[in-house]
C-alpha cells in the first residue's frame, strides 16, 4: 500500500510539473493506461509500421512535434544522432509498446527488442520456451531411437513435441508487446488550462 502511495504521488507530482502543457494520453476505455508530455520520451508505431524513438518537443490539439533520437552502439562506446523537425498527428500512430518493452536502434532502424526487453515471463508468454522445448525434444528422441536401432515409441513422442511446438505457436501469435490503436485502446490529448484538464 505504501508503495502504492508513493508512486501515486510521484505521478502527481509529474503532472503538476508539467501542468503548463498539453499532455498526450492513450487510453483503454476511460481509464489513461500511459501518458507522455512535453520533454518526455516516447516510442512508437506508425501506420506504415515503421518505428520511431525520441522525445517530444511540443503537444498540441490531436498532434505532437517530435525528435528522433538514434543511438549507435560500437565496441568503443556509442554515438547518439538527434533528427528534429517532425510533426505527427494521433492517427499516424498504429501502436505503443507496453511498459517495459523496449525498443532500440539496430541495422539503422528501430524494432522491438528481441528478447522483449523487460517483459515478466517473457519467454513462457512469447511461447518461446514450448517451442525450443519442443524441438529440443524431437531432436533428441529422433537420435535415440537411431542409436538404439528402436523406433516403436517414436511417433508418440514426436506428437509430444509437437504438442508443445504448436502450444509455443499459439502463444507466439496471441502474445502482443503492443498496445494497438483501436476502439479499445485510443491515443488523445488533454489540454490543460491551470490546474483542470480538459479532453479534446
Amino acid at each position: 500500500m505504501a508503495k502504492l502511495s508513493i508512486l501515486l504521488f510521484f505521478n502527481f507530482c509529474t503532472l503538476i510539473l508539467h501542468a503548463q502543457n498539453d499532455i498526450l494520453v492513450l487510453k483503454k476505455g476511460d481509464r489513461i493506461v500511459q501518458y507522455f508530455y512535453k520533454d518526455s520520451y516516447i516510442s512508437f508505431q506508425l501506420n506504415n509500421r515503421e518505428w520511431m524513438k525520441g522525445i517530444i518537443n511540443k503537444i498540441e490539439n490531436d498532434s505532437f512535434y517530435f525528435t528522433k533520437v538514434m543511438v549507435r552502439y560500437y565496441t568503443m562506446g556509442s554515438d547518439t544522432t538527434y533528427v528534429g523537425g517532425y510533426h505527427f498527428a494521433v492517427t499516424d500512430i498504429f501502436s505503443l509498446p507496453k511498459r517495459g518493452v523496449q525498443i532500440d536502434f539496430t541495422d539503422e532502424r528501430f524494432s522491438i527488442t528481441r528478447n522483449g526487453g523487460h517483459q515478466h515471463w517473457y519467454w513462457i508468454k512469447s511461447g518461446w520456451l514450448f517451442r525450443a522445448l519442443g524441438i529440443g525434444y524431437a531432436s533428441l528422441n529422433v537420435v535415440n531411437c537411431i542409436i538404439d536401432h528402436d523406433f516403436t515409441h517414436l511417433g508418440s513422442k514426436l506428437g509430444i513435441a509437437a504438442g508443445a511446438v504448436l502450444v509455443g505457436i499459439v502463444l507466439k501469435h496471441s502474445y502482443q508487446l503492443t498496445h494497438r490503436r483501436s476502439e479499445k485502446y485510443h491515443l488523445e490529448t488533454i489540454k490543460v488550462s491551470g490546474n483542470n484538464p480538459v479532453l479534446q
